[in-house]
């Protein structure tokens, strides 16, 4: 049995990313988040959910996770890491001053996921002793890497440069059979985005639904992506259906941006 390791599983598109991948039967989940609930109340929704493990930590903690990685409950030796999916980040605005998130957010949405490839490098690496010849890293990065927005310095920066991480990554591991690519999502039906627009909404005087509706107008679908769109894309990368796309960021945003 192969092991995936999924960070921010615990809501929206890691959610959805476990409950498709958990459909196989050979495939057992590392769920990793910072609360313990939600990830244990998602492992009652997937298959085989014996088979699963959930995990309390803070990536931007490289320690806490390498020690996971090498306990007994993770069990790597006897089920190989294959895939990674670095999809733990935080959002919202940031202001200079006393006040300034930027450190958090840096902490969490680069250097975490920095942390998390480097982390699992050896245990992909090791993979391929046992036959595994193709393994994937896929991290989430988002749209407003392609362009800036007014007061969210820090997570423009952050996921900007994590495109920079994927295609440095990319040269280094990718000979190696390492596969590591981003997504660039736009607004997608979370609880993130739910709470984005209803900050937006607020500082406009206008309800979240017209607001909603005001964002979905911008978009050349005039919708937004659904949770599972956005897993079904992940299910692609980590499949043996392709071994040549690394170092790209693939957006999935409803033509917020086309490169």
């Amino acid at each position: 049995m192969q092991t995936i390791l999924i960070t921010g599983a615990g809501s929206g598109i890691g959610a959805a990313t476990a409950k498709l991948l958990s459909k196989n039967k050979n495939t057992r989940l590392l769920l990793v988040g910072r609360r313990i609930e939600p990830l244990q109340e998602l492992i009652g929704q997937l298959d085989n959910s014996k088979s699963h493990i959930a995990k309390s930590i803070d990536i931007s903690n490289r320690k806490d996770l390498t020690t996971f990685l090498k306990s007994v409950e993770a069990d790597l030796n006897s089920h190989p890491l294959v895939s990674v999916f670095a999809n733990a980040g935080i959002g919202g605005p940031n202001t200079f001053g006393p006040e300034d998130r930027w450190n958090e957010i840096i902490d969490v949405n680069l250097t975490g996921t920095y942390n998390t490839c480097m982390v699992t490098h050896p245990w992909l690496v090791k993979a391929k002793d046992v036959g595994h010849e193709v393994r994937n890293i896929v991290i989430t990065s988002s749209c407003l890497a392609r362009f800036g927005v007014p007061e969210q310095t820090a997570y423009v920066a952050s996921k900007t440069a994590l495109l920079g991480l994927v295609r440095s990554l990319a040269v280094t591991w990718s000979s190696d059979g390492i596969l590591i690519n981003a997504i660039n999502p736009g607004w997608v039906e979370t609880e993130m985005a739910r709470n984005s627009i209803q900050a937006m909404a607020y500082h406009e005087g206008v309800s979240y639904e017209a607001m909603h509706k005001q964002q979905c107008a911008i978009l050349p679908t005039g919708r937004m992506s659904q949770p599972k769109e956005i897993a079904a894309l992940v299910q692609f990368l980590f499949s043996d259906a392709q071994r040549s796309i690394t170092g790209q960021a693939i957006d999935i945003n409803g033509g917020s941006w086309m490169g």
